[in-house]
């Protein structure tokens, strides 16, 4: 197809799907659900994915349409909302006796699936080119595929039959379908685990921009996945549940479209500084007010000890933060951290130095290492010419 033809598809599979999960937000309001339930019940996770995939797939398709991770998120996305929609109007159609309870209780019961082997194993495989690492992918790249199809297909068989109120009611626990998701919602996770192993290949085989794609993706599914992690803790699980796509699709997104890649590192140096600083600090806090509470009150909180282990954790904050900073840089960031050091040393030389074509060449050699050029030259300005004389 012509250029324009691939992005009206594109475009048209975004909309579709975006609408279908934005439709599942009015079913539920229609079905007493409030968006607080609809979070806490792991609805939303669904809509928000089908949302975030849909938008990301079409402008990935429209601008690259040979690179099949635009395609697959675009299927991907068709699906999830297609599952949220129908989930949302089957309960709905039963309740108000209206029609395609048969065709949405079905749907309902397989589209989930392939949906979510989509996103958690051929987006990490494929990211960023949509080719494989190597050759030797190809039989993951197959398995994957039989993974993503096979229990769909198993389950749409089943459930075909027994498609009515009572698969409504039953949903994923319907004999028919619930042993089927059990087992290829388990393979699909541990693929998933083989498809992040191939991402780990891939960055160390990687350089320049394709490494800075690979930092920005493996970024956000950093923050991500450990978000989704508690998402059957009461209250606060599903929430930090609902903040993990966007961060894994914002990431994905700026690697794609290669919007300032190198800045990167320096979110990556912060985050690792504060990170840490943080941790530092919080247990400093505890260990002081737990112990010397302990010595100090009997136990007891005492409003003193507690303003004294502030005062101590904001003194120490500073120094804490430059001794972090130099380990984070000299483990992760060596050429940073050499070229800090070597300008350091070059000042404290620079004050003791008089000797002109000394310090010239000494100049030149610190520029050379930290710097690096091509070619460095030093002008000096004539002694007795004024700053503003004209040659």
């Amino acid at each position: 197809m012509g250029r324009v033809r691939t992005t009206w598809l594109a475009w048209a599979m975004g909309v579709l799907s975006a609408g279908l999960a934005a439709g599942a937000v009015v079913l539920a309001g229609r079905n007493g659900e409030s968006l607080a339930e609809l979070v806490f019940n792991h609805h939303a996770i669904g809509i928000v994915t089908a949302i975030g995939l849909s938008v990301l797939g079409a402008l990935i398709a429209g601008r690259q349409p040979r690179n099949p991770i635009g395609w697959l998120m675009s299927v991907a996305a068709l699906l999830l909302g297609v599952f949220s929609f129908t989930q949302q109007y089957a309960p709905l159609a039963v309740a108000r006796d209206l029609p395609g309870v048969g065709l949405a209780s079905w749907l309902a019961a397989w589209t989930n699936l392939p949906g979510i082997a989509i996103t958690i194993t051929f987006l990490f495989l494929l990211f960023p080119d949509g080719r494989l690492p190597s050759r030797r992918w190809r039989p993951v790249a197959w398995l994957m595929a039989a993974a993503t199809v096979v229990p769909a297909a198993v389950m749409a068989v089943r459930a075909w039959p027994v498609r009515g109120p009572a698969l409504v009611a039953q949903s994923f626990d319907h004999p028919a379908v619930g042993d089927a998701f059990g087992i290829g919602f388990a393979v699909v996770l541990a693929l998933s685990v083989v498809a992040l192993a191939g991402l780990v290949v891939r960055f160390r085989r990687s350089t320049g921009t394709e490494r800075q794609q690979i930092k920005w993706f493996a970024y956000g599914a950093m923050i991500g996945i450990p978000l989704g992690l508690p998402a059957e803790v009461p209250f606060w699980g599903p929430i930090l549940e609902l903040v993990q796509p966007p961060l894994m699709f914002a990431g994905l997104g700026i690697g794609m479209f290669r919007y300032r890649l190198y800045d990167i590192d320096r979110l990556l140096n912060r985050t690792l500084v504060y990170g840490l600083l943080t941790v530092s600090l919080a247990a400093t806090y505890a260990a002081g007010v737990l112990l010397l509470g302990g010595r100090v009150s009997g136990g007891r909180t005492s409003s003193l000890v507690v303003a004294g282990v502030t005062l101590a954790v904001a003194a120490i904050f500073q120094p804490l933060r430059r001794g972090i900073q130099r380990a984070v840089d000299r483990r992760f960031n060596r050429r940073a951290y050499d070229a800090a050091a070597t300008i350091e040393a070059f000042a404290v030389r620079l004050r003791q130095q008089v000797d002109a074509d000394a310090l010239t060449a000494e100049l030149l050699a610190v520029v050379d290492h930290t710097i690096q050029p091509t070619q460095a030259s030093l002008w000096l300005r004539p002694a007795g010419r004024s700053a503003d004389a004209h040659p």
